[in-house]
Parts: C-alpha cells; sequence; structure tokens
C-alpha cells in the first residue's frame, strides 16, 4: 500500500485551515493543521513531513520568521514550503523565493490551482525519493551545493507551466478553463521575477 503524502498546512484564520484541510483530505493527503507559527515549529518536529504550506501575515510569528526557524532545525531544513497569503507584489514575492520557498500562491486562490500547484511539488519530492531510495526526504536529502537556486526554481516552475499546459486537453468547464489560463499567467510572471533575481 502506497504511503500518504503529509503536508502541513499553517494559517492562523480556522476557515482557511478548514478549506485547504478539505481540498487536501480530497486529494488523499495526510493534513496537519497549525493555528500559528510555535504550533506549525512543534508539529513539525514531531512529524515526517513532504510539504508545508504557510501563510505568511500571522500574530507574533509571521511566515518568514516560522520559515527562518524551520531551516535551523536538521529535519525541516529541506522540507519543501509554499508560501499562502493575500500579499500580492514583486518584494515579497521574491523575498519568498530568495529564502528558499518553492512556490507562492497568493489569495484567494482556485482548488484547481492550488491541486496543481501542490500535485507538482508533491511528484519532485516523491521522484526525489524514488531516485534517492530514502524513506524521508526531509530529514535525509541535502540540495546539491553547487547548484544554483534561482536556476532550480526556474527548473521547477518550468515543470508546473508544463503541467498546466496538459490540462488543455483536459474536460474542463469554462471557468476552470479560465482558472488555469491564469495560473499559466501567474507561473510565467514568477519565472520573470527570478530571472530578474538571477541578474
Amino acid at each position: 500500500m502506497t504511503q500518504k503524502n503529509t503536508i502541513l498546512i499553517v494559517d492562523d484564520i480556522q476557515s482557511n485551515l478548514i478549506l485547504l484541510n478539505k481540498i487536501l483530505t480530497d486529494e488523499g493527503y495526510n493534513v496537519i493543521s497549525a493555528p500559528n507559527g510555535d504550533d506549525a515549529i512543534k508539529l513539525a518536529q514531531e512529524n515526517k513531513l513532504d510539504l508545508i504550506l504557510l501563510d505568511i501575515m500571522m500574530p507574533k510569528k509571521d511566515g518568514f520568521t516560522v520559515f527562518e526557524e524551520l531551516k535551523t532545525f536538521e529535519k525541516t531544513a529541506n522540507t519543501p514550503v509554499i508560501f499562502i497569503t493575500v500579499i500580492n507584489n514583486d518584494t515579497d514575492t521574491l523575498k519568498a523565493f530568495e529564502m528558499g520557498a518553492v512556490d507562492y500562491i497568493t489569495k484567494p486562490f482556485t482548488p484547481t490551482e492550488l491541486r496543481i500547484r501542490i500535485k507538482t511539488q508533491i511528484a519532485l519530492v516523491n521522484a526525489h525519493k524514488s531516485d534517492s531510495g530514502i524513506a524521508d526526504f526531509s530529514t535525509n536529502t541535502v540540495r546539491e551545493p553547487d547548484k544554483d537556486p534561482i536556476t532550480d526554481l526556474s527548473e521547477k516552475f518550468g515543470l508546473i507551466k508544463n503541467n498546466i499546459q496538459d490540462l488543455e486537453h483536459a474536460q474542463l468547464n469554462p471557468q476552470e478553463k479560465e482558472n488555469i489560463n491564469q495560473l499559466y499567467t501567474q507561473a510565467s510572471e514568477i519565472l520573470v521575477l527570478l530571472k530578474k533575481l538571477d541578474k
């Protein structure tokens, strides 16, 4: 039996936690929820995580602070993090990627957008597990020291764009098609930002 991937979602708004939990659980993931940064750090050390969805705007400890603390622990130093936030500006987007986030999703998001982006990252995690023969990606995988992180992120967003293109032939309603087109545009815009950062 295939083991479920485990995702930690961190958000101080209960309704957001419920929504995210429902979407991800329906996709077959094992979901853990945290309403604040301190709980997130504690739960991250107690569980084997494949991915973390982290809100930025939270009281006491914002998402950037939580991310920095997670990176100080061996168990979560390399756990992929996707920021989910209402903040939509180039400064915070670039900051997130400079810190090492694998993606940045702005609210409000659509379930389709969320599923695609998470599916992409989980596929990368599972591929890494398979290639390395290591069961626990977060505690045993170390990034290649010579690999440029901007190049790495650009490759991942290229994969996201390819996944979106694959959906063009799927049976989607007009609203879903519009959401897919918006997602493709957002991925393209982030790639442009990454190229600027790499200069």
